[in-house]
C-alpha cells in the first residue's frame, strides 16, 4: 500500500470492497510518499487492523518525514509509555528510508525523487514496471525508463498548483515517458471520468 492521499477513507473503503473478494488478512508494508497531513493523518486508523487482524505494520518513511512530522504528530504511536493500559493504539513499525532502493517481501521499491511544492523533497515509487510519480526533476526521468504502468498526479482539469498538476501537464509528461497504460490519481470533482478517457483513450492506453 503506497500512502498519498487521505488513509482514512481509500483504506476503510478499499478494504471493505476488496478484501473479503480476495481473502486479504495481511498488509505488507505501507509507504508514505510525504508528511503532509492527508498523507499520514490516518495511520492511527489502522490500529484495528493492527488489534485484530495482524499484530503490527511496517511503514516506509524518509528521514525527513520522520523527523519533522511523523515523530512529532504521532506521539501517542511512537511512544506508548503513558498510554493507558487497556487503550488500544496502532501498532505500527517505522523504517526509515532514504533515496536507496529497498525490499520488502522480495519486492525492490525503488524511491522516485520529486517534488511536491517548492523546495519539498518527497518520494514517488517503483516497483517492478509501475511507477507512482507526481512533480519530476530532470534526473528521476531515468528511473522511468521501460515503465509499463504509469500512476501519475492529475488534480486539476485547467491549471496546475505549486504541488499537483493540472490534466494537460499530466498528459504531457505521459507523452514524455510513454508507458503502456496510465492511471491518473488524486483527481477532484472537476474532473469527468469518462469525458478524460474518451478525450485521451489513446495516449492513456500506449
Amino acid at each position: 500500500m503506497i500512502r498519498d492521499s487521505c488513509l482514512k477513507l481509500f483504506f476503510y473503503h478499499s478494504a471493505l470492497r476488496w478484501f473479503p473478494s480476495y481473502g486479504i488478512r495481511t498488509i505488507d508494508a505501507v509507504i508514505i510518499t510525504h508528511s503532509h497531513a492527508n498523507a499520514i493523518g490516518g495511520l492511527d486508523d489502522l490500529r484495528d487492523w493492527t488489534n485484530n487482524v495482524q499484530p503490527h505494520i511496517p511503514i516506509y518513511v524518509a528521514k525527513h518525514d520522520f523527523e519533522s512530522s511523523c515523530a512529532e504528530t504521532l506521539t501517542e504511536i511512537l511512544d506508548t509509555s503513558e498510554v493507558i493500559p487497556s487503550a488500544a493504539v496502532s501498532d505500527l513499525q517505522f523504517n526509515v528510508i532514504n533515496e536507496e532502493p529497498f525490499v520488502v517481501h522480495d519486492l525492490k521499491i525503488t524511491p522516485l525523487p520529486v517534488w511536491h511544492g517548492p523546495g519539498y523533497r518527497s518520494l514517488g515509487f517503483r516497483f517492478g514496471s509501475v511507477c507512482y510519480i507526481s512533480e519530476i526533476p530532470e534526473e528521476t526521468y531515468l528511473l522511468l525508463e521501460d515503465c509499463e504502468i504509469l500512476i501519475l498526479d492529475a488534480l486539476r482539469p485547467d491549471r496546475s498548483s505549486t504541488t499537483h498538476f493540472r490534466l494537460p501537464r499530466a498528459l504531457e509528461e505521459v507523452q514524455k515517458i510513454k508507458p503502456k497504460r496510465t492511471l491518473f490519481t488524486g483527481m477532484m470533482h472537476l474532473m469527468d471520468h469518462e469525458k478524460v478517457n474518451e478525450g485521451h483513450t489513446k495516449l492513456i492506453y500506449n
